[in-house]
């Protein structure tokens, strides 16, 4: 009996000797709550996607030059562009531009998670100016005059 008790305590010495020797997951996230790879809550400086997108985008002399209609998520994770639909009079007229994340001011309201204003140093008439963005679902609707029958 004493024979199958020591056996059975090495063997479980053994199996949990692994355990014991790995080393944390080095993309353990601090704000996932010890859960490697998960995240539980936006970290403070974080934006979620549902409030860009739609928000007003104010120019340098506080006009609406646009609202967020898309965000470009780059192969390595991170914003690659910020869509914003400009030049439109009740939609009408409206074409995209693409700029860069880092050229937007996103500032929050006081004690929340809402977003306050968004602004960028271009004017509506540089958005107009600047070259449309034109999407993967227009490029493909795109034709080219010719047809197969």
């Amino acid at each position: 009996m004493l024979k199958h008790t020591m056996t059975a305590a090495a063997l479980a010495a053994v199996l949990a000797t692994p355990a014991f020797a790995q080393k944390p997951d080095s993309t353990l996230d601090q704000s996932s709550g010890g859960h490697a790879g998960f995240v539980q809550q936006p970290d403070a400086a974080d934006w979620r996607g549902t409030k860009l997108i739609g928000a007003s985008v104010y120019g340098p002399d506080n006009a609406s030059i646009g609202e967020i209609s898309d965000v470009l998520i780059a192969k390595d994770g991170k914003v690659h562009a910020v869509v914003v639909g400009v030049g439109s009079f009740i939609g009408v007229g409206e074409k995209d531009v693409a700029l860069p994340f880092n050229a937007f001011n996103i500032s929050r309201k006081p004690d929340s998670s809402s977003i306050d204003k968004i602004t960028v140093s271009y004017s509506k008439d540089d958005l107009k100016n600047a070259p449309a963005f034109a999407s993967e679902d227009a490029s493909k609707s795109q034709t080219t005059g010719s047809s197969v029958k």
